[in-house]
């Protein structure tokens, strides 16, 4: 069963994202609209009361959340940082700053649901 964690505050875009997702296989996916709630979900699978995702997909800005505050999570945590994640956001100038978190997987959500698409895919083989 493949699993995905999906992040963003703009339930439009979860709801596109999430049947984007479901058609590439994904069986279960969590969406989650804020850094405490995904946080919550991560710690639980950190302690076994639940499985850790097989991918996160990440929005970075989420409103009065900063995704920045998940992605520090993710890098400084083993075992979530063996987690490939896919940074989806409306500012290009994301794209530069991913690169010091050593991202390579970044779509602009300008690029389109396609571009989306084949890059979560590109992640997930």
């Amino acid at each position: 069963m493949r699993e995905l964690l999906l992040i963003d505050d703009a339930s439009g875009d979860l709801k596109k994202a999430a049947a984007v997702a479901e058609s590439l296989g994904f069986d279960k996916i969590h969406t989650r609209n804020s850094v405490p709630a995904a946080s919550a979900l991560l710690e639980e699978g950190l302690a076994g009361k639940t499985t850790l995702p097989d991918t996160i997909v990440l929005d970075l800005d989420l409103g009065v959340d900063s995704g920045f505050e998940l992605l520090r999570k993710w890098h400084s945590t083993p075992r979530l940082s063996a987690i490939p994640i896919l940074i989806w956001s409306v500012l290009d100038e994301h794209r530069e700053l991913c690169e010091l978190f050593n991202i390579s997987s970044y779509v602009s959500k300008w690029e389109g649901m396609e571009v989306f698409r084949e890059k979560l895919q590109q992640l997930i083989r």
